[in-house]
């Protein structure tokens, strides 16, 4: 049963992906013109969310790796004060 279950959403989400696919070709197809117009400008976007998205993950990260830092130095301070 989880089998047929799989195959199941499988075989939805591929049909969902072809579904968009051909949308998106039907589209270009049917406004060419337009499509190619604003092809520039929509890649330049992408590359900038997709660039924003990696600095800011690696800020996040990097926050996370100070605020480790800085727990670990404080509490190895207070290790020594008390001891």
């Amino acid at each position: 049963m989880t089998k047929l279950i799989a195959y199941a959403t499988g075989a939805l989400a591929l049909a969902l992906v072809a579904a968009a696919t051909g949308s998106a070709v039907a589209y270009a197809v049917l406004h060419g013109r337009d499509t190619l117009s604003q092809l520039g400008m929509s890649v330049l976007n992408g590359v900038g969310i997709a660039v924003g998205g990696c600095l800011g993950s690696a800020l996040v990260l990097r926050f996370k790796a100070a605020r480790r830092f800085i727990n670990t130095l404080v509490h190895e301070i207070n290790e020594k004060h008390h001891a």
